[in-house]
């Protein structure tokens, strides 16, 4: 687990919390945190760690925009280091490491993120997917991609809508789209989309059998 790391003073300065779980501490006596911030001091027992079961830890705080060195002494089994540490660099003696903990990013304190959950009812659930059901205007014969798109724009985006709509109106939607749609004969399409819009889909199927383009 990473330092845990606590900005304070309007960010001058970062409360660290140094953490040996019971997994990871190789002693069972008393543990000091030693490091660049008391000069090692072996003796200064107000950075002995708090002991809670087999696990170890303590908060110190550190000034910001600086790289701290340290490591850990236990009564019994001598020095070693943090195994979550932000970096580890070497020491002065030969073939030995020091962890690190590094402070010149400050880091951000961790907000809680406040979820909003949106209630949905069931009726509200059958409602979308009626209406999801219900939008294809493709499904109405002489009804390609583009004439629905061009439908929806006028406020025609549904079997009900369409089914009320008169042919008049809709030959002058066609008409006013250019020549290439006003050759269009939307006569059945009212009838078509009254029958969709009632789930009707057999009989649409019968008539849509008999029509030819929509006509």
């Amino acid at each position: 687990m990473a330092l845990k790391k606590q900005i304070k003073d309007k960010g001058a300065n970062t409360l660290v919390t140094f953490t040996i779980r019971e997994n990871e501490a190789p002693s069972s006596s008393n543990v000091l945190l030693l490091g660049d911030f008391n000069n090692w001091q072996s003796n200064d027992r107000t950075f002995q760690m708090e002991k809670k079961g087999s696990a170890y830890s303590k908060s110190i705080k550190l000034e910001n925009g600086k790289r701290y060195e340290f490591r850990y002494l236990s009564d019994d089994k001598g020095w070693f280091n943090d195994h979550a540490a932000d970096d580890y660099v070497p020491s002065p003696y030969s073939g030995i490491q020091n962890s690190v903990v590094d402070l010149r990013v400050i880091p951000q304190n961790e907000k809680p993120v406040k979820k909003t959950i949106k209630k949905t009812t069931a009726k509200a659930v059958t409602k979308t997917v009626k209406k999801a059901k219900k939008d294809d205007l493709k499904k109405i014969e002489g009804i390609g991609p583009k004439i629905a798109s061009i439908l929806t724009e006028k406020g025609i985006g549904d079997f009900e809508k369409l089914s009320k709509v008169s042919v008049k109106v809709l030959e002058g939607i066609l008409k006013e789209a250019g020549p290439r749609y006003a050759m269009h004969k939307p006569g059945s399409w009212p009838k078509q989309a009254k029958l969709a819009n009632a789930d009707k889909w057999d009989e649409l199927k019968k008539l849509q059998d008999k029509l030819d383009g929509g006509k």
